[in-house]
């Protein structure tokens, strides 16, 4: 995910998508504070961590002719997610795959994307 204007969230992560239809995802704010101890955070320090992050696994199918492609999630990091799906819409822009997530979207969000970059092996 590729740094967007400041009215954007930003993030950096990892997209990927096997041929053998497993999918992970995960996307961290690369501003979020770093601990004052590595291995004693603060309650303040590790909300900061949990909230600025995203993260989860699972498989996935494509719909081409809809332009869709459905996550569906085995782990993630919220526990409560796992065993839902996640719709997202794609479209190309060159080395670019934009997806929309599918409504309902999040209450007071009235539309979003999230741009992915391919990168080199």
């Amino acid at each position: 995910m590729r740094p967007g204007p400041p009215d954007r969230l930003r993030g950096n992560g990892y997209l990927m998508y096997s041929e053998t239809g497993r999918m992970c995802a995960v996307l961290a704010n690369p501003d979020r504070p770093r601990w004052k101890s590595k291995t004693a955070p603060e309650d303040a320090e590790l909300r900061s961590a949990f909230d600025g992050l995203v993260a989860y696994c699972g498989t996935y199918e494509i719909n081409e002719a809809e332009g869709y492609v459905v996550h569906h999630i085995e782990m993630d990091k919220v526990p409560n997610l796992a065993g839902t799906d996640r719709k997202r819409y794609f479209t190309f822009l060159k080395r670019r795959l934009v997806l929309r997530p599918a409504p309902p979207l999040p209450a007071g969000v009235q539309d979003w994307t999230i741009e992915w970059e391919r990168v080199e092996k």
